[in-house]
């Protein structure tokens, strides 16, 4: 006699269907680089702020016994060939450097914005003029014309500003055209117009707020660039004359020493770098967040 519990097919055990797992949150993580980034911009700015806070020393102090000494304990980027320690002068000439360099980003991003703003928005043949000159100004070098325009209004950290200012103004303006061209075209624009809003009205209201993204990523951008600019004619001797602390007359007043003093021209040099790559990655993570968007 065959068993039936044999033969009997085996239990099957319910089957629960599984809870759906919880959503993760997407935690937006900050790069390494870009911490590292604002950690260098802060500090530079604690520097152009109160520059006290940080090398109390006098920066124009000279003391003969301490000539040319070497980076260290005492002096952390060493001394120059007047005893000067070269830190405390750093930190002092933050203050000249980084007011330039606002000074030559606030121009160019007004002035080109302004100049792109109405550009694209009336478009037409005032548009293919204003334009054909923004790419004259684009075809020429921008150290070369800021080089130009302070020769022609003459040497000082005022100066110099308005120069390297006055050389990014076409970069600004050939941005927020293109944007603004982008822009004009939409439903909302058209919208506005038809129901008779005015133009300056349509212009403030829709136009310039959605074309100003690409453009704060373009003004981090030139602060990297016009630091470059300030400190390379400060270099030249366009900038403020000595004693001034400033990074580019730093690095200029060391080049006759390489030889047997490095630090002279390294340790400043060192910190325009840090700054430029500083902001340089900061754009980056603007653009990066504004294409997420």
């Amino acid at each position: 006699m065959t068993d039936l519990a044999l033969l009997a097919p085996p239990a099957t055990e319910p089957v629960v269907a599984a809870a759906p797992a919880p959503a993760r949150r997407r935690r937006r993580r900050i790069a390494p680089g870009l911490v590292l980034a604002l950690l260098v911009l802060g500090l530079v700015l604690g520097w152009a702020v109160l520059p006290s806070a940080f090398a109390p020393a006098d920066p124009t102090q000279v003391i003969a016994a301490d000539r040319l000494l070497a980076p260290g304990p005492g002096h952390v980027f060493g001394t120059d060939q007047l005893g000067r320690d070269i830190y405390t002068r750093v930190v002092h000439g933050a203050a000249i450097s980084l007011s330039a360099t606002a000074l030559a980003v606030l121009i160019g991003l007004v002035v080109g914005s302004l100049v792109g703003l109405l550009s694209g928005f009336v478009g037409g043949r005032f548009d293919d003029v204003v334009m054909r000159l923004v790419d004259v100004l684009l075809a020429i070098p921008g150290l070369l014309l800021a080089m130009a325009i302070v020769t022609a209004l003459g040497f000082g950290t005022l100066k110099v500003a308005l120069a390297v200012g006055i050389s990014a103004v076409a970069a600004f303006a050939r941005l927020i055209r293109a944007d603004v061209v982008r822009v004009r075209g939409s439903a909302y624009v058209e919208a506005a117009r038809v129901s008779g809003v005015r133009w300056w009205t349509t212009l403030h209201r829709h136009v310039l707020p959605n074309s100003l993204g690409p453009v704060l990523v373009l003004a981090a951008l030139e602060l990297g660039s016009a630091v470059l600019a300030v400190s390379a004619l400060s270099f030249l001797g366009y900038g403020a004359p000595p004693p001034a602390p400033e990074w580019g007359s730093l690095i200029s007043d060391g080049r006759n020493f390489l030889a047997t003093a490095w630090w002279l021209t390294t340790m400043p040099g060192l910190v325009v770098i840090a700054v430029v790559l500083a902001a340089n990655r900061l754009s980056r993570a603007l653009d990066r967040d504004g294409r997420t968007r």
